[in-house]
């Protein structure tokens, strides 16, 4: 049910040597200054009884703030089903650099390194695990990373398991899904290249009977990374069931200047076309 995971292969277990944390340069909000923002709109298809249900979402994500070790963003979501307009409470998230929401109740742990390859490409990784305990359960988040490559997470898995029906019983997979870069141009060109500095995701997410696929096409030199993402949802029987289609609208940002510490920032007005990116 996986498909396309064998596109990036997981190899043997890479080197020791202390594992290297990644900081807000490689964060994809971390170049940019407060009060950047970008629009993703959604339409999303739903084949509901054999009728077919259209919905749009509007996603306007703002760069809060940025400190030593996170990036605050705000979240306000517009849904447009049918004609009927709602607007949801604006939601305040604190991340951390690996863009996992920082919590009160989540271990972290490093992991053993290991080695991805990508674009044909061997590239070694530093591993971190988070693991939490959530009301339906432990839900276990493994990151592969590196600060040589960008976008620098370059695989993550995430594991939601329930209650063991008893005592001598493994706890149920209930939730599990990958994102693994495909392919990035920071193993083909030059970092200066901004035109070129893009990257795919696949992200395949199984729930019970549900499998849902992503691809995104996305680049490093705009808020938030992505530019485009089609999402398919299936059924057991791998019927077709709803289809979403992502869109970055819109984004106005300030960029710092790289490496500059963080209380010396200065403004750097960006003006980007973002129809550049897809220009054959």
């Amino acid at each position: 049910m996986f498909v396309g995971l064998f596109g990036v292969l997981l190899l043997s277990t890479a080197g020791g040597g202390a594992p290297v944390s990644l900081t807000v340069n490689e964060h994809h909000w971390g170049r940019f200054l407060p009060n950047s923002w970008c629009i993703v709109q959604t339409v999303t298809v739903s084949n509901i009884e054999g009728r077919s249900v259209q919905s749009l979402q509007t996603v306007r994500t703002t760069l809060q703030s940025i400190d030593e070790s996170s990036i605050t963003l705000q979240e306000s979501e517009t849904l447009n089903l049918g004609g009927r307009i709602v607007e949801k409470k604006p939601q305040i998230v604190k991340y951390d650099f690996f863009h996992e929401p920082i919590q009160a109740n989540v271990q972290i742990r490093q992991g053993p390194p290991a080695k991805l390859m990508i674009d044909k490409k061997v590239v070694p990784c530093a591993v971190r695990i988070y693991e939490q305990q959530t009301p339906a359960g432990l839900l276990t988040t493994t990151i592969w990373y590196t600060p040589h490559v960008y976008p620098y997470i370059l695989r993550a898995e995430r594991i939601q398991r329930g209650q063991p029906e008893s005592e001598n019983t493994a706890p149920p997979v209930i939730r599990e899904s990958v994102t693994l870069v495909m392919e990035t141009s920071a193993l083909r060109t030059l970092r200066s290249n901004r035109r070129n500095r893009t990257y795919t995701l696949q992200t395949v997410e199984r729930a019970g009977s549900t499998t849902r696929i992503t691809d995104a096409r996305c680049s490093w030199d705009v808020p938030g990374g992505l530019l485009e993402s089609t999402t398919v949802e299936f059924d057991a029987l791998h019927r077709e069931v709803r289809r979403s289609v992502s869109r970055m609208t819109n984004y106005f940002s300030f960029e710092a200047p790289a490496n500059q510490p963080l209380r010396n920032r200065t403004r750097i007005p960006v003006e980007m076309n973002y129809l550049e990116y897809f220009v054959p």
